[in-house]
């Protein structure tokens, strides 16, 4: 009993200090975004989209240019154009997405033709990945600004940069 208490403890204890808050509360989240609020049946071009990495723990991003093709930085550097079951099932198999969101703005989704042209533009090229410096958010934020040098590394500046540019304040699942 004692070694129960104690499992059980240390996973109060986890869940309380936000250890494992955040993956059920994605999963919580994901489940309410597919079953319940609407989805879109495809993004605009040059909207932007990302999907949930390592059970919510991080994100991944690009632009959507048109024919159910998505342009992204891969984990290697290499800037490609991928089809959105590529686009989610990375990471070897160890992806656990179920779900691409695209910018929305009242329910309808957001892009910029100019956008989807720019990162069309860079399939091919390739940039020193790294995963916090220079990495999939930069690039995207790269495509709606221009300037691919940019501090939006962080989904969360990602976000901010998508409200400034192509007027997305909201996201929902892309109805595949």
């Amino acid at each position: 009993m004692g070694l129960l208490n104690t499992i059980v403890g240390s996973t109060i204890g986890a869940v309380i200090n936000g250890q494992i808050k955040r993956p059920v509360n994605n999963l919580v989240e994901s489940f309410i975004d597919n079953a319940v609020r609407d989805k879109v049946s495809a993004p605009a071009i040059g909207s932007v989209i990302y999907c949930d990495l390592a059970a919510g723990t991080a994100e991944h991003s690009g632009i959507y240019i048109g024919s159910n093709n998505i342009v992204h930085l891969s984990g290697d550097g290499i800037i490609e154009r991928v089809n959105p079951k590529q686009f989610i099932n990375r990471l070897g198999g160890w992806n656990t997405a179920i779900s691409i969101y695209v910018s929305c703005n009242a329910g309808t989704p957001v892009g910029s033709t100019n956008v989807a042209k720019l990162a069309e533009s860079m399939i091919g090229s390739q940039r020193s990945y790294n995963l916090i410096m220079d990495n999939c958010h930069q690039f995207t934020a790269g495509c709606l600004s221009g300037n691919f040098e940019n501090s939006c590394n962080f989904f969360t500046f990602l976000k901010d940069e998508v409200q400034i540019r192509i007027g997305g304040t909201e996201w929902r699942v892309w109805d595949l």
